[in-house]
C-alpha cells in the first residue's frame, strides 16, 4: 500500500536533555559566577598552555590531591591561585554555554561550582542530535495509550523516525533541575540542553497506512489532555506551582500538538496510568508504583498526596523570568 513520508517539526518549548551517560567534570570547564557562562576548555591547549607558564606539575599534583574543600576542587580556583588571569583564557577555551540555575541570588559563595555537567548525546561528528529512537518511544506511548496495542511488532516496524538534523552548539544551554510542588528546590543537577525556541527537523515515514497522520496527532492531543486535567493541573493549586505559573511555567497549549521528550520530563508523562484510568484509580497505581521505587519518600507518607507524582520536573530561565517544564515541546508534521 506504500509508504507515505512527513516532515516534522519539534519546537522546543521547554529545554530538552537527552543524555548518552556523558558528563563534564570541574576540570573542564570554568564556571563564570557573575556571568552566568561555563567556558569549556581545549584539555590539549589547556595543558600545553599550563606547561608554557611551568605550571602543569602543580596541575597534576592539584588533581591527585584535591583540596579537602570541595569548593576549591575546581579548574576556576586552581586557574586563580597560580594566578592566570582571565585574559589568557581564550587560549585553552573552546566555547562558552549559558547557566540557568534557580535563586541564584540566594547563593551566599560565589566560588561555587556546578557539580559535574550531564552532557547531550552526540554522533561521531560531534554534533549534537536528538536520536529518531526518543522521538519515537514518545509516539509510541501516546499510540499505545489510545489502541492499547504496545506489543504489535509488525505494527511499529511500518512507523519510521529518522534520526534529527544536527543541532547548533549555540542551540544548547546548561539548566538545574528544579522540584515543583509546595515550593521550587533547586536540586544539584546540571544539565546541557537544546534551548527553548529551537527547532529540530526530522522525518518520519508510515507503511501501509498503519496510522494516518491525522489519527497520530489525535493520539497527541488525547494524551496531553489526560496528562494536564489529571495530573499536570494541580500543581496550580501549590505555592511553588503558582509562582511556576506567574513565570509562564504553564503555557496554554490545549489545541496544540504538545509531547514530552527526553530525560527528566517526569514519570506522568512516560507512562499510562493517567491515560487508561480515571483520576483516583491513576493517582491510586501511580502512588502504589512510585511507593515501591522510592520508599525513602512515598512510604514514608500516611495517604496518597493531592498529585502523585508530588513533583513537577522543571527549571528556570532567570534573566528572562521565564519558567519551563522538562522537555516540552510543539510537534508538526508537513507531507513531503
Amino acid at each position: 500500500m506504500g509508504i507515505e513520508t512527513y516532515e516534522v517539526k519539534l519546537k522546543v518549548l521547554g529545554p530538552v536533555h537527552i543524555g548518552d551517560g556523558s558528563i563534564r567534570t570541574k576540570h573542564e570547564y570554568i564556571y563564570d559566577f557573575y556571568q552566568s557562562t561555563v567556558h569549556v576548555v581545549n584539555k590539549v591547549k589547556l595543558i600545553q598552555h599550563l606547561k608554557d607558564k611551568k605550571l602543569l606539575n602543580k596541575y597534576l599534583v592539584f588533581l591527585k590531591n584535591p583540596p579537602n574543600n570541595p569548593r576549591e576542587r575546581t579548574l576556576k580556583f586552581f586557574l586563580e591561585q597560580e594566578k592566570v588571569k582571565k585574559s589568557e583564557w581564550n587560549k585553552f577555551v573552546s566555547f562558552s554555554q549559558r547557566v540557568n540555575q534557580g535563586k541564584k541570588e540566594n547563593q551566599k559563595n560565589s566560588k561555587k561550582g556546578l557539580n559535574d555537567i550531564h552532557l547531550m548525546v552526540r554522533d561521531g561528528q560531534n554534533e549534537v542530535y536528538i536520536p529518531g529512537s526518543s522521538l519515537k518511544g514518545a509516539l509510541k506511548t501516546m499510540i499505545v495509550a489510545k489502541y492499547n496495542n504496545e506489543d504489535d511488532k509488525t505494527y511499529y516496524s511500518k512507523i519510521k523516525v529518522s534520526d534529527s538534523l544536527p543541532i547548533e552548539e549555540n542551540c544548547l544551554s546548561i539548566y538545574q533541575k528544579i522540584d515543583i510542588n509546595k515550593k521550587e528546590v533547586g536540586m544539584p543537577l546540571y544539565r546541557e540542553c537544546i534551548e527553548v525556541g529551537t527547532e529540530v527537523s526530522f522525518q518520519i515515514s508510515i507503511e501501509d497506512q498503519v496510522i494516518s497522520i491525522e489519527d497520530l496527532e489525535s493520539c497527541i492531543k488525547d494524551f496531553y489532555r489526560n496528562y494536564y486535567e489529571k495530573w499536570l493541573a494541580g500543581f496550580k493549586e501549590t505555592y511553588g506551582g503558582r509562582r511556576f505559573a506567574f513565570g509562564g511555567g504553564f503555557p496554554d497549549m490545549a489545541q496544540n500538538n504538545i509531547i514530552y521528550i527526553g530525560g527528566g520530563v517526569g514519570f506522568a508523562s512516560k507512562t499510562l496510568h493517567y491515560q487508561l484510568h480515571e483520576y483516583t484509580i491513576a493517582k491510586r497505581e501511580s502512588f502504589k508504583v512510585l511507593r515501591s521505587r522510592y520508599k525513602n519518600v512515598y512510604g514514608k507518607m500516611k495517604e496518597i498526596p493531592r498529585n502523585v507524582p508530588v513533583v513537577l520536573k522543571g527549571t528556570v530561565n532567570l534573566d528572562k523570568n521565564e519558567y519551563y517544564q522538562q522537555g516540552m515541546c510543539q510537534i508538526s508534521f508537513n507531507k513531503k
